[in-house]
């Protein structure tokens, strides 16, 4: 689609405001017109991303207030359409940039980030639109193959944008904040086991275990993302973070996602034909539980229940 076809709502500024944000957006955006920008209907400049992602999707979920980009999906008329969110306060420092500081390239690297998750829903969406328009999950796929799915996201987009960073920055940060979950998770999910051993109605345990388990793969298909991309390991940017995570719990579901993740872009997009491309990365996310002691399970119905170790 031609860039001059989205459009563009700047939220609460004067004519000159929105002219200006407006073309510093279509400049950045033109040099990703490589990527596959069909269904992208509009842009959105908030002031707050996750306040206004929750009133478009009627939603009250509690994130991060200074996420800078999302794109959320929607649909028309049977059709899927794509939507980007955008803070508006990087915008108006963007808008004041040649173009070579730092900010500048930083916020250039989060729109190319979200521009790949937009070429990878148009991916997706030409092999899967009936399901993802239609299509639930039951049972102990209710937890696993929605985590799959956004791991294989947050990787391909990382992969498609390592371009526009560099091995010294986000990479570097990503695989320093996997190594603080990683330590994290195996030091509380022994605690949080023996707290619900002891008092079964604690089922908020349940989901903090499942939250921090979600925050490490997330974080580690988000690193191997930049890893792949940049052709790089996880040695080279650190011994010491490579050593830890050897001797984690997460060993062998880092190995296992490390794999997967090359696996899947081999045949990607041509080759995936059906939801199942996700099925390994499911049943390594669901041993990853089993190793922090919780068994997800479903019964004849195909209702999700779990059991501890």
């Amino acid at each position: 689609m031609h860039l001059n076809e989205i459009d563009i709502v700047v939220n609460e500024s004067t004519v000159n405001e929105s002219i200006e944000i407006k073309n510093t957006i279509l400049s950045m955006i033109e040099q990703f017109n490589f990527l596959d920008l069909r269904r992208f209907e509009k842009i959105i400049v908030a002031e707050d991303v996750n306040t206004e992602v929750n009133q478009l999707m009627n939603s009250n979920n509690e994130q991060n207030s200074s996420i800078l980009a999302k794109v959320i999906t929607s649909s028309k008329n049977e059709k899927m359409e794509l939507l980007l969110i955008l803070n508006r306060e990087f915008l108006d420092i963007c808008t004041k940039l040649t173009g070579n500081e730092p900010k500048y390239n930083e916020f250039l690297h989060i729109l190319h980030h979200e521009l790949a998750h937009i070429h990878d829903y148009n991916k997706k969406i030409d092999v899967f639109e009936p399901y993802m328009l239609h299509g639930k999950y039951n049972g102990v796929k209710t937890i696993t193959y929605p985590l799959a799915e956004i791991c294989w996201s947050e990787y391909i987009a990382n992969f498609i944008s390592s371009s526009s960073t560099s091995i010294n920055s986000y990479p570097v940060l990503t695989a320093e904040i996997l190594a603080e979950l990683v330590i994290k998770m195996t030091n509380e999910s022994k605690i949080n086991i023996q707290v619900f051993k002891s008092n079964k109605n604690r089922m908020d345990l349940f989901h903090e275990i499942k939250e921090q388990i979600e925050k490490v793969v997330k974080t580690a298909a988000y690193l191997l993302g930049y890893l792949h991309g940049l052709n790089v390991t996880l040695p080279e940017i650190s011994d010491k973070i490579d050593y830890m995570i050897s001797k984690s719990n997460f060993s062998e579901t880092w190995k296992l996602m490390n794999q997967e993740f090359y696996a899947m872009r081999s045949v990607y997009p041509l080759g995936w034909q059906r939801l199942r491309i996700y099925e390994n990365l499911a049943f390594y996310f669901q041993n990853y539980y089993k190793e922090n002691g919780l068994f997800l399970k479903e019964n004849e119905k195909k209702e999700l229940y779990f059991s501890i170790a």
